[in-house]
Order: structure tokens, then sequence, then C-alpha cells
């Protein structure tokens, strides 16, 4: 009995997945083709054309129309695919761009189309994922030099124990490596002439390892920007004041009373206390001092430099190029320093973010993540010397 149970139950399954697929496998070529199209599966509707084409008694009447109207649905299909996918990887969805390309050759297999948009999709994940990397890297460096700089101030007023030496000689060799990995990076981009990478990348390594070849290559770097410097030197040196045009004479009897006058101002600005050289002296060692601390990257000195030229009124190209500069590498350093930050917090070490993230907070007051950043770890590091209180852990 329950064998025979059995056997209806495989004769029913199998009547009723007959039924379900007798559309596609029953009807006209013609509906066939248009189920296919229904469903987006268009290498199976070529499939059908095929067959027609090979058959002794085509059963499609028209085959060229059927094959453009086709064709019409699959070159409409591929634009959508690739603006959808190209929409996802630019959110950085690249999982949803590959998925749509993915689904899309198995009803497309041979679109040339789709085939070279699933290539460059390739091509640029490899690309932004190596920049996300060399980002990586970039934050990770910074951090091991303000890391190594510490420990060595921190070294120098404790005794020389044998400890604290091995640990100093290990972050040393770690950012010796590290500058080596980075020497590698800033090769390349000297190599392309990407120098505004270069420039991030190479004084960084320089300062993780003083090896010869790093030297070098930052040599090869500051030769390479000699060109740039002189540009900037160009557009610095003021040009050359326009020519003023002489009045004509005064008549005879009104000379007399233009030399009273002129007479009259020379009294004038003698009698003035002689303080106007002495504040373009003033401007000029401010002048002299804000660019230096822009080409130094002191922000906060710069920035502080920068106020009081702005209230002496000094507003030259110069000035303003070097405000725009100075906006935007300590922009830059601030994402940097975040960077950093982040890194400490992952690692608990709260009391170290706090202090990076309140740097990068005197150089952008404004910045709402950062000031979020900061509440946070403070609460954070408030719990824990709670529990240790609590608790009579030693301070």
């Amino acid at each position: 009995m329950k064998r025979f149970v059995w056997l209806c139950g495989i004769m029913l399954a199998s009547h009723i997945a007959g039924c379900a697929s007798l559309n596609t496998s029953t009807g006209t070529a013609k509906e066939q083709i248009d189920y296919w199209l229904d469903r987006q599966e268009y290498g199976k509707a070529l499939a059908v054309v095929t067959d027609s084409k090979n058959s002794p008694s085509p059963a499609i009447p028209n085959l060229q129309e059927t094959q453009e109207k086709i064709n019409a649905h699959i070159a409409s299909y591929e634009q959508q695919v690739i603006a959808k996918a190209e929409k996802a990887a630019a959110t950085n969805d690249w999982g949803t761009a590959f998925d749509v390309y993915r689904d899309a050759l198995s009803r497309v297999p041979d679109s040339t189309p789709l085939q070279q948009g699933e290539r460059q999709l390739i091509q640029r994940h490899a690309e932004h994922l190596q920049s996300l990397e060399l980002e990586r890297l970039i934050a990770k460096g910074e951090w091991t030099f303000k890391d190594l700089e510490t420990s060595k101030v921190a070294e120098a007023n404790k005794s020389n124990s044998w400890l604290g030496r091995y640990l100093l000689n290990r972050k040393i060799a770690n950012a010796h490596d590290l500058g080596l990995e980075l020497a590698e990076y800033g090769k390349s981009a000297l190599a392309r002439k990407d120098l505004p990478l270069a420039k991030r990348i190479l004084p960084l390594a320089l300062n993780l390892s003083n090896t010869t070849e790093i030297r070098a290559l930052n040599t090869q770097l500051q030769e390479a920007l000699k060109p740039e410097a002189r540009k900037e030197e160009e557009a610095r040196t003021p040009n050359e004041p326009p020519r003023i045009a002489e009045k004509p004479l005064p008549a005879p009897r009104a000379r007399a009373e233009v030399q009273t006058k002129e007479q009259t101002k020379e009294q004038a600005r003698e009698e003035r206390p002689a303080t106007h050289g002495q504040e373009q002296k003033d401007t000029k060692r401010l002048m002299d001092e804000f660019r230096k601390a822009c080409q130094e990257k002191n922000f906060v000195e710069a920035q502080q430099l920068m106020s009081q030229l702005k209230k002496q009124g000094v507003d030259t190209q110069e000035f303003q190029q070097l405000r725009k500069q100075l906006a935007s590498d300590a922009a830059t350093h601030v994402k940097h320093l975040i960077k950093i930050g982040v890194v400490h917090y992952r690692q608990q070490q709260y009391d170290e973010a706090l202090n990076v993230w309140k740097q990068a907070q005197a150089l952008d007051p404004t910045n709402e993540q950062l000031t979020a950043r900061i509440k946070r770890v403070t609460r954070v590091t408030e719990k824990l010397q709670n529990l240790r209180t609590k608790g009579g852990a030693p301070q």
C-alpha cells in the first residue's frame, strides 16, 4: 500500500511539473519567444530563433524581423544593466554591481557590451581597493611615526632598562619596514609623474626609515618639484606697477598755490609719528613666518599668523594662495588624525584617541564628527574611571 501511494505521488508531481512547463515546451515558436522575452531570458529566445533557422520548415515566417526585435530588447537591457551597475559602483556597493553583471550574463551569455562592462568593473574595483590599501598604509605610517616619536620622548626620561630599550627597538624596526613599503609606492608615483602622491608618501617614508635609497628618492622628488616651485615663486613676485602719467604743469599764476599746498602736505607728513615703516616691517615679518609655517605644515601656528595678517588688512595674491593651500592641507591632516584616532579607539587606547582627536579639533573646531567622537571617548574613559574607583583598582 505504501509503495502504491509513493508511486502515485511521483506520477502526480511529474504531471504538475509538466503542466508548469507547458507554456515553454509547447505553443508556436513566436509564443515561446514572447514568453522568454517577458522573462528577460534573451539567450533562450535566441535559441528558439536558431532552431527555427536550422529547421527544414521554419516555424517563424519572418525570421529577420524577429531577430531584430530580440536584438532591440537585448540592446535596451544591456544599457539598463550597465547603468545599474555603474550606479552601484559609484556608491561603493561593489557586491551589487558584480551581481548585476553575473545575472545579466546568465541571460545573455554572448553579450560583448556586458562582458566588456564586467571587465572594466573588475579593473575599477581592483584600482579602488589598491587606493584604499594605500590610504590605510599612509594612515598607519603617520600613526607609527607619531607613536615612535612619543615613545622616544617617554624613554628618554626613564632608566635604561633592557625591556624599554627592547620595545623601542622593535618599534624602530617596524617603522623601518613600513618606510620601505611606503617608499615602493612613492617610487611608483615618481615613475608615473604623480607628484602630489609622491609628496605625501616619500617624506613620510624618510621619517620612518632614513635609508640611502629613500633619501635618493626624496632628492629625485625635490628635483621634479623645482619647476612647480619656480612657478609659485613667479606668482608671488609682484608685477611692476604701471607708470602714472605725468600731470601737465599748472599755469604760472596757480603754480604758487600748488607749491604752497605741497609744502603743507610735506610738513604734515614730517610731523606724523614715523610708524608706517615699522608696520610694514612687522607685516613682512608675519608674512615670512606665515609662509614658513605653511611650508612646514605647522597648521596651528599658520592659522594664528593668518588671523593676525587678516586683522592688518593683508590681501595680496600670495596671501590668498597660501590661505587656500593651508585650508586644503589642514583638512587633509584633520582626516588623517581622525583615522589615527580611530585606530587608537579600536585598540582601546582611549587616552591616545582623545589626544589625537583634540589635535584635529584645534584645526577644525566646527567639525561635528570630531565633537561627537570626543564626547563618546570621554564618556568611555569616565565610565572606565568609575569602574576602577568602585572596584578599588589602582589608579
